[in-house]
């Protein structure tokens, strides 16, 4: 939404025209993306490629290939980030749940391109929590291309269509002129979270995150290659079950027989037939291999383009896990390193300032400015390479076994991995490094 000056009238008039262009277009496919995502409704876009019939015969069978392909991209908070910060920032953060929203943003952002994530203050629990906005539209002033205010739903309204919302508004400050904070419902009535309407932090309390840097747009690029994949290949799944059936027990039809003609058929019965009739069976001209070829191209061609691979079964019953489909790890660190650099620390550094200004407006206590985020880079690795390298840097007394366990489960207290150690100590008389390492694995 882009606005001439920062009257609050030019901003409730700019409400309808939110609704009347995104409601039926940016929202809906936002939509579609996160319905993907969440294993919502994709039964119903399956349903579509196939007649009443067809759904008859088998069920619908999903992979959830969205999700797998983007917990797969989303690697940089795969362990949560070490802060060095003012020791009262911990204090009134929300730690755990930043290190929960962290995830589930960066993954969002590979599907939906551009995501907002708002630092809000829980006076009950004296904490700035998180949430993500998956459905937002950015206020811009004429001539700028940051933007100047956010207009929101009100969370908990679920899959409501935006006209029967209820709308958050903030500005920042501005020219010497405070930010706004308020609300308004889809006919533009007003109504307010606080007595003056002023936004009391000053600043936008969301900062933005995009998959990668807009070039033209604020809205850069989603993952809506990956989505069409994902129902192409549940519509290939579904083809493929009723080639199955089909060629197990065929489709029976008659020649020479008028309508008013009654044939009585069953596995304990003969089938009648007056003179000059035929009888037969017939299955799916489709060849069922041809079939998964073509869904398994589908797929891999669709994850090499996102750095990814995929394994499958094969028709022995072989492979490296038992899901059906497996979405394996990036193919080059690289990747991960140039999305920490480029997009999630310096995101991090804005996130951090939005929540500094929270917590001293709600608190009166002044916090310091530094702030240092440590990424650790996933360590992508076969299990048994694993195990050689853990080997090593014991054999190399470069490790202890309880820091194995916590590189294994960062959730893990040092404490907690002492005693899982004594345990398997007191269960074997002599262990071994190899021995645990072989039990940790599986």
């Amino acid at each position: 939404m882009i606005i001439k000056d920062i009257s609050e009238q030019l901003i409730i008039d700019g409400l309808s025209d939110y609704l009347n262009t995104i409601e039926n277009k940016r929202s809906r496919e936002r939509d579609y993306l996160l319905d993907f995502y969440e294993g919502i409704n994709v039964d119903h876009y399956v349903r579509e490629f196939f007649g009443t019939e067809s759904l008859q015969q088998v069920p619908i069978f999903t992979q959830n290939l969205t999700r797998r392909v983007c917990k797969a991209r989303g690697k940089s908070y795969a362990r949560p980030v070490r802060m060095a910060v003012d020791e009262r920032y911990n204090e009134f953060a929300d730690i755990q749940d930043l290190n929960a929203k962290r995830k589930q943003l960066e993954q969002t952002t590979f599907l939906l391109g551009t995501q907002g994530f708002r630092s809000l203050w829980n006076s009950r629990n004296n904490r700035v929590e998180y949430e993500i906005l998956s459905h937002m539209e950015p206020i811009f002033l004429e001539g700028e291309n940051k933007p100047f205010g956010v207009i929101y739903a009100i969370e908990n309204q679920g899959l409501a269509k935006l006209r029967d919302q209820k709308f958050v508004v903030w500005t920042e400050a501005r020219d010497g002129k405070p930010g706004r904070h308020f609300g308004m419902d889809a006919n533009g009535e007003k109504f307010s979270f606080n007595e003056s309407d002023i936004n009391p932090y000053g600043i936008l309390p969301v900062t933005f995150a995009s998959r990668y840097s807009p070039l033209r747009d604020f809205w850069v690029g989603d993952a809506s290659d990956v989505v069409r994949a994902d129902l192409a290949l549940s519509v290939a799944a579904m083809e493929i079950s009723l080639c199955i059936r089909l060629g197990a027990i065929g489709v029976k039809f008659v020649t020479g027989v008028d309508d008013r003609s009654r044939i009585s058929m069953g596995v304990d019965k003969l089938i009648y037939l007056p003179e000059g009739a035929n009888f037969g069976v017939t299955g799916p001209s489709a060849s069922i291999d041809d079939l998964i070829k073509g869904a398994k191209y589908l797929v891999e061609t669709t994850l090499n383009n996102n750095q990814l691979r995929v394994k499958f079964i094969d028709s022995h019953g072989n492979a490296e896990s038992a899901e059906a489909l497996r979405v394996q790890d990036i193919d080059h660190t690289s990747e991960i390193s140039s999305n920490i650099e480029d997009i999630w620390r310096p995101w991090e550094h804005r996130r951090f300032q939005v929540d500094k200004r929270i917590i001293e407006v709600q608190t009166g206590q002044a916090l310091s400015d530094e702030y240092f985020c440590d990424f650790e880079e996933p360590k992508i690795m076969s299990p048994s390479e694993e195990r050689e390298m853990y080997t090593w840097l014991f054999q190399n007394k470069l490790a202890t076994r309880e820091q194995y366990l916590l590189w294994k489960n960062p959730d893990l207290l040092p404490d907690e991995a002492s005693k899982m150690l004594a345990e398997v100590d007191e269960s074997e008389e002599k262990p071994e490094q190899n021995r645990l390492l072989n039990r940790l694995q599986s």
